[in-house]
């Protein structure tokens, strides 16, 4: 039944990914409420199905790969809820949309059997503990990565004298800066935190060899990035470009770290 309310979670956010393609190629789209209203549904509904599929399983739901994409999808677009009713930034959706439907669509249509319970699957509080705020914190830091993108094609909008339609979408510089700031400085916490229990757990599994672990060190790697990236906001008034390079940067570095331990992953199952 999980599934059921996750596929129909996908076809509400179908609605919002049209959304966003009709926003990027006109200026004025009156659709908005519309799409928003399906999305926040899709949450509903999909909530719904993380919760089913926990309560079937008797785990915590992130424990395969569907489970996972499936959890990210759903905090991404709660995420863009949360930021949308603070600063109604409707732009966002053109890079929130896609992102939550390919992610819900991955889900929806991959059949994982859920793994052989180890001690850390059957840790009560460490592993939903690890997995929220590893997750939570990644979804603001993409967000971080998506205003500072946001931020970049502003400013290329206003220094160019044929200013492209999306350009009159775009919030001020101000207020995206202001966006990568606070979501940065609630996300560096989460998945520094979310990293010390991973390394913990790295620890205890593989004894003094944990630090070689890939996925150890390539989360290590992303964490430097985002506290350099925070301490040059923070000392030296890094603001604009050079702190929007940074966070884009630092996602990427997560992204190649996510794309390595799968790949890793596969090989090792085969």
């Amino acid at each position: 039944m999980s599934l059921f309310w996750l596929r129909v979670a996908l076809a509400l956010y179908a609605l919002g990914l049209l959304h966003a393609l009709v926003t990027v190629v006109g200026r004025r789209v009156q659709t908005f409420r519309f799409a928003l209203g399906a999305i926040s549904l899709g949450a509903v509904l999909h909530l719904v199905s993380i919760v089913e599929s926990g309560l079937a399983t008797h785990q915590f739901p992130v424990t395969t790969f569907q489970e996972a994409v499936s959890a990210l999808a759903f905090l991404i677009a709660l995420v863009f809820l949360f930021i949308y009713w603070r600063y109604r930034l409707e732009a966002l959706c053109v890079f929130v949309f896609p992102l939550v439907f390919m992610l819900t669509l991955a889900a929806a249509f991959t059949n994982e059997p859920a793994p052989t319970q180890g001690p850390v699957l059957q840790s009560v509080w460490w592993l939903p503990l690890h997995a929220s705020m590893f997750f939570l914190g990644h979804t603001l830091l993409f967000l971080t990565c998506v205003a500072s993108l946001m931020y970049l094609l502003q400013e290329r909008e206003l220094k160019s004298k044929k200013p492209h339609g999306f350009y009159y979408r775009l919030p001020p510089l101000s207020v995206l800066d202001d966006l990568a700031q606070k979501t940065l400085a609630a996300g560096f916490p989460l998945v520094t935190v979310a990293i010390c229990i991973g390394a913990f757990f790295a620890s205890e599994r593989m004894g003094r060899d944990w630090p070689l672990d890939h996925r150890v060190a390539w989360s290590f790697v992303t964490w430097l990035i985002y506290l350099f990236l925070i301490f040059f906001r923070w000392t030296a008034g890094w603001r604009g470009r050079k702190a929007a390079y940074l966070a884009i940067a630092g996602f990427a570095t997560v992204i190649i770290s996510w794309g390595v331990s799968s790949n890793v992953h596969a090989f090792m199952k085969r």
